[in-house]
């Protein structure tokens, strides 16, 4: 997997069985406000994220988000993560919520499978308020699109996370459908989401400044 620059950061593999990897790890995903935004239990110790680097992170397709040259006015040093991003199947959520809305009629049911991508992201508080993360997923969308060849990528997120909405909407992912009461059994939480996409037409034809 190859790693991926912008101006600000450098988006690389992660580092499994690496005790600082999972230091810095655990330093930002311990924040209940993080994980539970995101559908997963907060990390309660340095081993435990290490076994989550080994089991789900350090995979094709998932970042560790990393600052060239650190932060300047944080606490995050030269190539240490601070956040995740990754390109995966699309969930069973997204699917389920474009297929129960008549409303669609079908019309997005072509980017459901196939080569249709979904995102999944997160950055520590310190960063947030930077353009870190809009910086991270234009450069992940590019890669899904140019690289991948993606027919379209997905992003999801709960209702009440208007912030990651945000991120996404800079990153010209529009809204298609929403849906209520979705259960999330890692954290035992019932959410409203809402999901967007950007196709491959969307993207070329108005591709955000990198």
């Amino acid at each position: 997997m190859k790693s991926i620059q912008t101006e600000r950061l450098l988006l690389r593999p992660w580092k499994a069985d690496d005790a600082a990897e999972a230091a810095s790890l655990f330093r930002y995903a311990s924040d209940p406000e993080i994980g539970l935004s995101c559908g997963w239990p907060p990390h309660t110790s340095v081993e435990g994220s290490m076994n989550d680097i080994r089991g789900i992170l350090a995979v094709e397709n998932n970042w560790a988000i990393t600052i060239k040259g650190g932060d300047e006015t944080g606490p995050a040093a030269d190539n240490e993560p601070v956040g995740s991003i990754a390109l995966k199947p699309v969930s069973h959520y997204t699917i389920d919520s474009v297929t129960a809305g008549p409303e669609l009629g079908g019309s997005y049911d072509t980017y459901l499978g196939g080569n249709a991508l979904e995102l999944g992201y997160w950055i520590g508080r310190p960063f947030w308020g930077k353009g870190y993360m809009p910086e991270a997923l234009r450069a992940v969308l590019g890669y899904a699109f140019d690289d991948l060849h993606a027919e379209a990528v997905w992003g999801g997120h709960y209702r009440e996370n208007t912030q990651s909405g945000r991120v996404m909407a800079k990153c010209g992912l529009t809204v298609v459908t929403e849906s209520q009461h979705d259960y999330y059994p890692l954290i035992d939480r019932y959410h409203d989401d809402v999901f967007r996409i950007i196709t491959a037409d969307e993207w070329r034809n108005g591709a955000p400044e990198q």
